[in-house]
């Protein structure tokens, strides 16, 4: 007697090159899938153009949908150590399977791919003006300590030349591409960024913060004049 299509899923088990992996959903207890969990080859991409600094990884998984309840975007396949979020799901009626489009974003691990945050209190000087003393973000502290800095990319976007008062000014724009969301508002005036050749940029805009397939990017200026790039302390 010929066996239903449906009971094909119990054969997964048997195939090669299964491994385990833990499926990760907001409010539930994770699930582990032990030795049924398959996949397709990853494919690797720029999240965006930055000079090969932000790989986009893209991976199909798929396990027996008798394991796990259907998994809601967003939630996270951690397979190898690797934190896969979901992208898409389908069920496959006949096989009884899940089928997940996951996506791995992450900054390049490097000397140069790391920013730190400082953030501003204000007094006034002698003639009255706002003046501004600046420390660390998340620590309070000056100089700045590792709490204060998170993997970022400095990625050069656009510069432009202009002549003030007899002088020539070059505005230059970076696109900063960061591994996780920043939990401030990054582009207010009281918060800046510095690079790790001591560089300090003000955050003109902050998006994508709230997207699963992208990473969090803000439009930031690079200081070349004023305070801020002649200031070798706190202040």
């Amino acid at each position: 007697m010929r066996r239903p299509m449906r009971d094909i899923s119990r054969d997964q088990y048997l195939l090669d090159g299964l491994q385990t992996a833990i499926l990760k959903i907001d409010g539930s207890d994770d699930v582990t899938l032990e030795d049924c969990v398959g996949d397709e080859p990853i494919t690797i991409r720029e999240m965006e153009p930055a000079a090969g600094q932000v790989p986009q990884r893209d991976r199909l998984f798929f396990w027996p949908a008798a394991l796990s309840v259907e998994p809601p975007l967003g939630a996270v396949l951690v397979a190898g150590s690797v934190y896969w979020t979901i992208l898409v799901v389908r069920y496959k009626d006949l096989v009884e399977t899940w089928e997940a489009k996951c996506r791995n974003l992450s900054i390049v691990t490097a000397a140069a791919n790391v920013a730190t945050i400082l953030k501003a209190t204000y007094d006034h000087a002698q003639g009255g003006e706002a003046r501004p003393t600046w420390h660390g973000a998340f620590s309070g502290q000056y100089p700045p300590t590792t709490a204060d800095t998170i993997p970022a990319h400095f990625q050069p976007s656009a510069e432009t030349a202009q002549i003030l008062f007899g002088a020539d000014y070059t505005e230059e724009v970076y696109r900063v591409v960061f591994d996780a969301p920043v939990p401030i508002e990054l582009a207010g005036g009281e918060y800046r960024l510095t690079d790790q050749q001591g560089y300090r940029y003000r955050v003109q805009k902050y998006y994508d913060e709230n997207r699963i397939d992208k990473l969090p990017v803000a439009i930031a200026t690079r200081i070349l004049e004023g305070q801020d790039y002649f200031s070798v302390s706190g202040t």
